[in-house]
């Protein structure tokens, strides 16, 4: 497992035309063997699950396809309800191909000033962008989203608190195995992201609620 931070891609891909990669990093590291078992955007950081070969890949895929995802998404306005909204439908892949999408939003806080809110979001499929074309579809975008997003919000973010990254974050994941306890992992809110949600009046609210957010990584 690694805490991949914002702005690196995990490998390349059509979309991806670049040396530097996590995975590039990754195998330099650990031997040519290594494998991502699941991939998060560019922007997005956070836990990433990497395996040691083929072999181990497919069976740590098939486990995460019976696990779970948390990802910490700070939102534009403040949302309305504490309560769980479950987002499902059809969504168009890169290809233009529908595909079904559903997402678990669970509101942990927010602020009418600044107006924001901090979201756990649990997908319950892996499509592209999913988590933020589900939000922006409840008209509150990812803060520092260039696609889906607000771009004079974004440049308001960044003016008045430096946020230059997508808000974005896979603070944990967990998957079953038939032997043994489940793998867990939690990757702590890292340094760009905290020193905002810090100065936000919800901040101690949010800690509360959701301890795992104590946490702290010096992400490079």
């Amino acid at each position: 497992m690694v805490a991949k931070p914002s702005g690196l891609a995990v490998h390349r891909s059509r979309m991806v035309d670049e040396k530097r990669t996590l995975v590039r990093a990754a195998r330099l590291q650990f031997g040519e063997d290594v494998s991502p078992v699941h991939r998060l955007d560019r922007a997005t950081s956070g836990c990433l699950l990497l395996s040691d070969g083929p072999t181990h890949t497919q069976k740590l895929q098939e486990c995460l396809a019976g696990g779970q995802k948390w990802y910490l998404a700070f939102v534009r306005g403040k949302i309305g309800s504490m309560d769980p909204i479950r987002l499902a439908g059809p969504m168009k892949d890169p290809d233009g191909v529908m595909q079904e999408a559903a997402t678990v939003l669970i509101p942990v806080a927010g602020s009418s000033e600044p107006r924001c809110s901090l979201i756990l979001a649990v997908p319950e499929t892996g499509r592209w962008h999913q988590i933020r074309r589900h939000v922006r579809d409840l008209s509150h975008p990812v803060v520092g989203d260039s696609t889906h997003g607000d771009t004079r919000i974004n440049r308001w973010w960044r003016e008045q608190f430096g946020l230059d990254r997508l808000a974005l974050h896979c603070l944990s994941l967990s998957l079953p195995r038939a032997e043994g306890p489940p793998i867990e992992a939690t990757c702590p809110v890292p340094t760009d992201l905290r020193r905002v949600w810090e100065q936000m009046p919800w901040w101690a609210e949010a800690v509360e609620r959701l301890p795992a957010l104590a946490g702290r990584w010096e992400a490079a």
